[in-house]
């Protein structure tokens, strides 16, 4: 093979990587593209619903007990324990465990944490025996148990924030506290809202965060969330996407 030919393929075999190499790239934004502008993906997931902070009024009769087995101040993930009272529980029942809050100025009932989902696998008398399935946080001997309904995980897709605070008749409500007491939460945390059934909120809407106006200052859209549980008076939302951080004070509208 002369030069003159050996150069014709060399520059052939490179452009043809070259161009192979563009068509993968290519292919890879296209499917990281579809990620984002797909119309539905889960934004509600079945841990949300067990590891939220919600009001719950009235009292809670059931609690930890002891554990199964040792002598343990913390239980974790397939740990099992004593409850009671039984009640008119039955043996498969799905539990959710909470921990009791601090209690929030203005607002009726108890604030719990959820911190793990249970499962009921025997009863002897008036206690029963359980076993934690999934836990998100810290579980003690004395948190308090419920029942819990399995739900279906939400489908949907992030509306965005934008635009501005609108007047008039439309929903608006205010964050009043932050899970864990905390001063500011991000993405796929949970806060506490003052509107709830009583206004017309259920959960999936979704809603635009926007800072509380100061001053000669508008409110600004800062973030966008959706409702998980919605009590009388109040909501849980869980923050989706946001341009600052959420703080207590701020304002919420539905879209």
């Amino acid at each position: 093979m002369n030069k003159k030919n050996c150069g014709s393929l060399v520059l052939a075999i490179f452009v043809f990587s070259g161009g192979l190499g563009t068509a993968r790239l290519s292919g890879q934004d296209q499917i990281e593209k579809a990620k984002i502008y797909r119309d539905t993906y889960p934004i509600v997931v079945e841990a949300d619903l067990y590891c939220a902070i919600f009001m719950l009024e009235g009292e809670i009769a059931q609690r930890i007990l002891a554990p199964a087995s040792g002598e343990r101040l913390l239980l974790s993930d397939a740990d099992q324990f004593w409850g009671g009272p039984a009640g008119d529980w039955r043996e498969g029942r799905l539990l959710q465990i909470v921990e009791v809050g601090p209690s929030v100025p203005g607002v009726p009932g108890n604030l719990v944490y959820g911190r793990a989902r249970a499962k009921i696998m025997r009863l002897e008398g008036d206690r029963f025996l359980a076993q934690i399935e999934k836990s998100c946080g810290p579980i003690r001997l004395g948190d308090r148990l419920l029942p819990f309904e399995k739900k279906d995980i939400l489908q949907g897709k992030d509306l965005g924030y934008g635009g501005t605070l609108q007047g008039g008749e439309v929903l608006t409500g205010r964050v009043i506290f932050l899970a864990d007491d905390r001063d500011q939460i991000g993405a796929n945390e949970y806060a506490l809202i003052d509107i709830g059934r009583e206004r017309g909120l259920q959960p999936g809407r979704q809603l635009t965060v926007f800072s509380a106006p100061s001053g000669n200052e508008p409110a600004r859209a800062i973030g966008n969330a959706v409702v998980i549980d919605a009590g009388r008076a109040t909501a849980t939302i869980k923050v989706l996407s946001l341009k600052n951080s959420i703080r207590a004070g701020n304002l919420v509208q539905v879209k």
